[in-house]
């Protein structure tokens, strides 16, 4: 019995507590009652100037290298062509060793080309890399200043204040602070 009516006193004190406690859902603006803030990632990287500088870059490297390999392709059609006209001419064994080399040669600018998507791509998370780490800073920066203790990303948020929201000067700052980004050259 004793410790039924300490429990039922336990909650009436909790019930009186949170009743006369300050209460967050009546502040008018809950910024100012919670230290959090929410940033739309997705929404900064796009609206981010150095992300449009690495992709251009991006694509330019890319157009380069398709260049080259359509030339490469180009000669190996030639090449091909030209071995097609020797069947009838050489020897079988000329041919089976032309053929060879044919071989090797399309092997070799297959390699190539998985090679320069592999440093294409290399290159792109350097630069995304770096993008990120400044982005990083930033959300830092105003995280310090505001005094917030949690900066959730939009994708992790359900429903939120609009007061909350630090997107648009977090792309402000990004886009000061890093303007582009210089995307290293591929391969090296």
């Amino acid at each position: 019995m004793f410790a039924v009516v300490m429990r039922t006193l336990g909650i009436v004190a909790l019930v009186i507590g949170l009743a006369t406690g300050p209460s967050f859902a009546q502040e008018s603006d809950p910024a100012a009652a919670l230290p959090i803030a929410i940033v739309d990632m997705t929404k900064v990287r796009q609206s981010s100037s150095a992300l449009r500088s690495i992709a251009e870059q991006i694509n330019a490297y890319r157009a380069e290298f398709q260049k080259d390999i359509q030339e490469e392709e180009a000669s190996l059609r030639e090449a091909n062509q030209e071995l097609s006209r020797q069947r009838t001419i050489v020897s079988a064994e000329a041919f089976q060793e032309a053929r060879k080399e044919f071989e090797a040669r399309v092997a070799d600018v297959q390699r190539t080309v998985q090679q320069r998507k592999s440093d294409l791509e290399g290159a792109r998370e350097v630069a995304m890399g770096e993008l990120q780490q400044a982005l990083n800073v930033v959300i830092a920066e105003i995280a310090q200043e505001k005094g917030l203790l949690l900066v959730l990303p939009r994708t992790q948020t359900i429903l939120s204040a609009k007061s909350l929201e630090i997107t648009d000067e977090v792309t402000e700052r990004l886009n000061a602070q890093l303007p582009d980004i210089t995307v290293p050259k591929p391969g090296q």
